[in-house]
């Protein structure tokens, strides 16, 4: 009979739960302790909490909003689609959205702040009371009166819409009329002649009576 081998086999380790308690330990050093209270957030972070970018939407839909047809030829304001409800802010909403890219490779550009903002919009009766942000008081001139007509002309496309009162912050203000004049008075687009492009199709000539 052999004698018995009393000497201990070394240990056989497992590869996969080798594997499991590395990957256990590693998972343990890297965990992120949770915060005792409210902490700061870095500045450089902040950007992406919330951000909406408001964005021009296509050139399709029932809804019409104006901008600046600026080809180097003389400014004109032109009208293009959206595919927006017919309500005073949504079509508003989308007129301060501005031009999208098809557009602006065509010429097309809008007088409106990129900033601004349309804060409220209310129709009572065939005014359409509308508050906007200060960002349109940086504007000057000519571009201001384009922005007023801007909005002036977007509205009178609503049902029912004869004429448009601004205000800042719920404030009244003087708007330029397409004549250079100031006026605190509601708007109509009558007030800027030769602003948009007419839609309307050539007028034929008069017929004459032609003598045999």
């Amino acid at each position: 009979m052999k004698p018995t081998d009393r000497r201990r086999r070394p240990a056989v380790r497992h590869p996969v739960l080798s594997g499991l308690a590395v990957l256990v330990t590693v998972a343990a050093g890297c965990s992120i302790d949770p915060d005792a209270g409210p902490r700061a957030v870095p500045p450089d972070q902040r950007g992406q909490l919330g951000a909406v970018e408001q964005e021009a939407g296509q050139s399709t839909g029932t809804s019409r909003v104006f901008l600046v047809s600026d080809d180097g030829s003389g400014r004109v304001l032109q009208s293009v689609p959206r595919d927006v409800a017919e309500t005073p802010t949504d079509v508003l909403g989308a007129l301060f959205a501005g031009a999208n890219r098809e557009e602006t490779e065509a010429g097309l550009v809008s007088a409106l702040p990129g900033d601004g903002q349309v804060l409220s919009a209310r129709q009572v009766a065939g005014t359409l009371n509308v508050d906007l942000s200060p960002e349109i008081l940086e504007l000057e001139n000519s571009a201001l009166s384009f922005a007023v007509a801007q909005i002036v002309f977007t509205a009178d496309e609503l049902d029912g819409v004869r004429a448009v009162r601004l205000r800042v912050d719920g404030e009244s203000r003087a708007w330029p009329t397409g004549g250079g004049e100031l006026t605190s008075s509601t708007l109509t687009v009558y007030d800027f002649p030769g602003y948009a492009e007419s839609a309307q199709p050539a007028y034929p000539a008069v017929p004459t009576e032609t003598v045999p």
